[in-house]
């Protein structure tokens, strides 16, 4: 069986940042949408919202440029993890991740963990925009389908057509 990962369903998301709030709440243990592991762009014009989240890449960039081999792969949850004991803030894995989904805060780089494989974002929606799922064959061919619309859907909202 395969590991879960979490599956994003753009037609989904209503654009709440429940999921927001809820990370911020578990990392952090404060609401500030300003330090959750995610974010969700809306553009309101078009009743669009994108969640932007580590994609747990199989050949992550971010991994791949680090130079001091701060990011490695849990094991357990195939969750990519930044050692804050090796990382030097340098911002390479920022410029490297085509997501988005990684930040540099006091000197260390941040990222979604899955939670240690319970990822809350996911628990909270409701919608079910985001869910932690093992997909079949087939589903991996939805998660790449959605991966191609919400690539699109964010250079819609950060181009501003």
């Amino acid at each position: 069986m395969e590991k879960p990962l979490l599956f994003l369903d753009l037609d989904a998301c209503t654009g709440c940042k429940a999921c927001v709030v809820a990370c911020s709440l578990r990392k952090e243990r404060k609401l500030d949408m300003g330090v959750a592991r995610l974010w969700v762009p809306k553009r309101e014009s078009i009743c669009l919202a994108v969640p932007v989240i580590c994609e747990q890449c199989e050949n992550a960039p971010c991994q791949n440029i680090c130079p001091t081999r701060a990011i490695s792969r849990e094991p357990k949850t195939n969750a990519l993890l930044v050692d804050e004991k090796k990382c030097i803030g340098c911002k390479e894995c920022v410029w490297a991740c085509p997501f988005g989904a990684i930040t540099v805060r006091h000197g260390v780089a941040v990222k979604c963990d899955l939670c240690g494989g319970d990822p809350e974002c996911a628990k909270v929606c409701i919608p079910k925009a985001i869910q932690y799922t093992s997909l079949e064959e087939e589903g991996f061919d939805k998660k790449w389908r959605s991966l191609e619309k919400r690539i699109k859907a964010l250079a819609t909202i950060v181009g501003g057509k």
